[in-house]
């Protein structure tokens, strides 16, 4: 008998051979119960990798995550455009590499047939918001300019990352089913709840429950003020159907968050006064912004430019990484920071030229409050501000999350 092939070669021949084949979970309104579209899963050939989970491990391990989404994406495609489903959306999922560099192009080519003729919703993982938030932002860009709509997917698995679904800025909010299934209203899941909410009434969102299995299931997802649904209760995943019901429902687009090329100091500035200070003061400002992220029970993201490494000192670094203990995403940025300042704290070298680097700015965002100081280097001291309005704080954010790469 001949050796039996290694895992990776089986792997690797399924991409070859594109032994993929996609299953597809109907997604309901909760309102009529009407299809508005169906979620694609990708399922292998029998055996090691048929499971889905099985499938994307060894793709992550062995680097070719895209090239397994580009051929989930085109099989799942390629099996929808046969279908006769009128209006219903495709749902695909995507890993935000994908929708970048080198790949993206490929990932064109197979979805732009697609999308002239079918509504595409591309799901993007909530775990993405706190491992890459650069690439994040880059795949919802490139998802909108496909004309795609973009689904948060997994919220509530990472608490920590629900102040950054502003940032995101979702078109569907997925709540995961373990915050449907919940046994008892606990304190963790009410905090979900409530962020959730808070957000699809900030921006028109529509919220999706999945994990509908039964009556009850359905009930919360109706408390939760989810209008979507999807779970066993409407249909296991399998072939597509030969025909649908046209469903009234529309899905919603929500309006793009732009992110701006002005620097925070250029942004609030305009709206909120600002004064001379010396260093001192600004010290004590921006120790105030960060004490609030040292003694919130909120999930919370606080991003501070100190301008230059030389104002990242040993108090610093402990003050810092201990507020990651509280579950806050804590990135810092200046010129010479190292990529890991302390404990799971996230440094972003800058540029000499980069214009942040004669600025300093504490932001902290909540998933319902937000504040920050924004400074510039003036004769002698800093011209600064204070800013507590929670839509101009994401604003100013955003630039500063452009600039973050994982180490």
């Amino acid at each position: 008998m001949g050796a039996q092939p290694s895992p990776d070669d089986v792997f690797e021949a399924i991409l070859r051979d594109r032994s993929i084949y996609p299953v597809f979970q109907p997604v309901v309104s909760i309102a009529d119960g009407s299809v508005v579209g169906f979620e694609a899963l990708a399922r292998g050939p029998r055996g090691q990798f048929e499971s889905a989970p099985a499938l994307f491990a060894a793709a992550a391990r062995l680097g070719r995550s895209p090239d397994l989404d580009w051929l989930c994406a085109g099989v799942a495609a390629e099996r929808f455009l046969e279908a006769n489903l009128g209006d219903a959306a495709l749902f695909i999922n995507m890993d935000p590499f994908t929708l970048r560099g080198p790949f993206r192009q490929r990932l064109l080519d197979v979805l732009a047939d697609l999308m002239q003729r079918r509504q595409v919703v591309i799901e993007i993982t909530e775990r993405a918001v706190t491992q890459d938030p650069p690439a994040l932002m880059d795949a919802v860009i490139q998802a909108r300019r496909l004309s795609a709509r973009v689904a948060l997917d997994d919220v509530g698995i990472e608490p920590s990352s629900l102040a950054a679904m502003p940032l995101v800025n979702p078109d569907i909010i997925k709540i995961d089913r373990t915050v449907v299934q919940a046994h008892s209203p606990t304190w963790a899941v009410s905090h979900v709840v409530n962020a959730v909410l808070h957000e699809a009434a900030r921006s028109g969102a529509q919220i999706l429950a999945e994990g509908i299995e039964d009556e009850h299931h359905l009930q919360i997802a109706r408390s939760l003020g989810a209008t979507l649904a999807q779970g066993y209760h409407f249909g296991v995943p399998g072939p597509l159907p030969t025909s649908v019901p046209t469903t009234s429902v529309e899905l919603v687009r929500v309006t793009p968050r732009m992110v701006p090329e002005a620097t925070p100091f250029e942004m609030l500035s305009q709206t909120d006064p600002t004064n001379p200070i010396t260093e001192a003061l600004l010290t004590a400002m921006t120790g105030h912004i960060e004490n609030q992220a040292l003694h919130t029970d909120d999930s919370a993201i606080l991003v501070v430019n100190l301008a230059d490494a030389r104002n990242l000192d040993d108090e610093a670094r402990l003050r810092y990484g201990y507020i990651t203990t509280r579950g806050v995403e804590v990135y810092v940025l200046g010129r010479d920071v190292p990529v890991a300042p302390a404990g799971r704290v996230r440094g972003v070298p800058l540029a000499a030229d980069d214009p942040l680097a004669h600025e300093r700015s504490v932001l902290f965002i909540g998933s319902h409050y937000a504040s920050g100081v924004f400074a510039r280097e003036s004769d002698g001291g800093f011209e600064a501000g204070v800013c507590y309005d929670r839509e101009r704080i994401v604003a100013a954010t955003l630039p500063l999350v452009r600039r973050l790469r994982t180490g």
